[in-house]
């Protein structure tokens, strides 16, 4: 067809996290939360990482400026400086209410407009540690240096799946996910006195494709031109195959070797070449190589720093 001969179709696929990190032990704490499941449910592409537990220490809260520092340390290679004001925060100046109340630990800080845990108190804003380099990245007011977030956001990354029917909440949560159990029950303790179920993070992804289709002057259109229809569940599979045959990722039993074939995914579609970055200041490590990520903290836009997978004919780079 005339059609076929006078266009040329690409992708990009940007994979952004529908919810902040969570660690196993969090999984458990938010399945029940029909909040966080909601959110979850964006979601049909997951990574499990490892990465020694961040904790925050030397922890001050000025009762009169509502200002809290701290250092977001993790083991003993990482500390940077952080300053949160309460006031500066987003849910907190949308509030009426005039004081604060603080609860702060090790792995989580939360501000309430009442007394703390009591009836018609609520929880206006919380950060884990997790939550906390998440929202740095997303440029999020009342945060403050912290310049080492991106730094703190490496994983090692063990296991890479997708939701082929449902999404990732089913696949991952709230039933039994095998690669989980076993990761937990093989994974070494990353750091002295931590538990592995706190050293393990789940990353729920949204796959997002940008669809570019260029067409010559004598291209005769047709209303399928304008569509912009895809399959959301070809393109998952494919890049689950995409990220698993180049990372290798040590508890996927499936290496997908002969990616980019394969029968569910992308090869022999219209796409002449279609390719995966992650919108996320995270980088995850393996023993076969490291994929950064990136996210411009202003805009929220993929920079130039994130590392892409791109697939043409039968070349994957």
């Amino acid at each position: 067809m005339i059609g076929n001969a006078t266009s040329t179709k690409s992708k990009v696929t940007f994979l952004e996290t529908v919810y902040p990190p969570i660690s196993n032990q969090e999984a458990i704490w938010l399945q029940n939360d029909p909040e966080v499941e909601a959110l979850l449910r964006q979601s049909d592409f997951y990574m499990i990482g490892g990465r020694a537990e961040a904790k925050y220490l030397n922890l001050v809260i000025d009762p009169e400026t509502y200002v809290i520092t701290f250092d977001s340390a993790i083991g003993d290679d990482f500390c940077d400086p952080v300053e949160i004001r309460i006031r500066d925060l987003p849910a907190v100046e949308e509030s009426d209410a005039e004081s604060y109340w603080i609860e702060a630990g090790d792995k989580n800080i939360r501000v309430w407009d009442g007394p703390i845990g009591e009836p018609g108190s609520d929880v206006l804003e919380w950060f884990t540690t997790e939550k906390l380099i998440w929202d740095r990245s997303r440029g999020r007011a009342g945060i403050e240096r912290f310049d080492r977030y991106r730094e703190a956001a490496t994983y090692d990354l063990l296991y890479v799946g997708i939701a082929k029917v449902g999404d990732s909440f089913d696949r991952l949560i709230s039933n039994g996910h095998k690669a989980r159990m076993e990761i937990l029950g093989n994974e070494p303790q990353r750091y002295p006195g931590a538990r592995v179920t706190d050293e393990i993070y789940l990353f729920l992804f949204n796959i997002q494709p940008l669809i570019m289709t260029t067409f010559e002057p004598e291209h005769d259109f047709e209303n399928e031109d304008f569509s912009g229809a895809y399959d959301q569940k070809r393109i998952v599979a494919d890049a689950e195959k995409a990220f698993v045959s180049l990372l290798k990722p040590e508890y996927n039993v499936m290496k997908f070797a002969s990616y980019p074939k394969g029968a569910d995914g992308l090869y022999g579609s219209d796409f002449v070449r279609y390719g995966y970055a992650i919108c996320e200041a995270i980088s995850f490590n393996t023993a076969h190589g490291r994929i950064s990520g990136s996210r411009d903290a202003a805009t929220g836009f993929i920079t130039n720093d994130a590392d892409s997978i791109f697939v043409e004919g039968n070349t994957v780079k």
